[in-house]
């Protein structure tokens, strides 16, 4: 009378897939100011704003391969392995965000570069 595993629905994949998509959507609105950094002349220069420009415009990029690596774990057979795919990549990328800003912040004075 033992149970048997329960499978994960596809339900919870393609809701977690709309939101992961979403989330890369929104991450492009990060694009512009990444651009924008640029304008300062000798910005170009600075290798801590030039790293933070990419890292920080890279949000879609981190969306899209939590997509491709979640939906190629759901057709290995592992469901609940590419839902965890699908949320941890992005969130690490914004874990990673947050975490370089308030370094910045505390350390560098509020600057994105303590070189600036």
């Amino acid at each position: 009378m033992s149970a048997a595993p329960q499978r994960l629905s596809l339900v919870w994949l393609i809701l977690a897939s709309l939101v992961v998509a979403l989330f890369g959507f929104v991450s492009m609105g990060l694009w512009m100011p990444a651009v924008m950094m640029f304008d300062a002349p000798g910005s170009m220069e600075n290798a801590g704003l030039v790293a933070f420009a990419l890292y920080s415009s890279a949000g879609p990029v981190a969306a899209l391969l939590a997509l491709v690596v979640g939906w190629v774990r759901v057709a290995m057979g592992r469901r609940a392995s590419g839902l965890k795919w699908m949320l941890v990549l992005p969130v690490l990328w914004l874990v990673g965000l947050v975490g370089w800003i308030v370094a910045a912040a505390s350390l560098c004075g509020g600057a994105l570069d303590c070189a600036a």
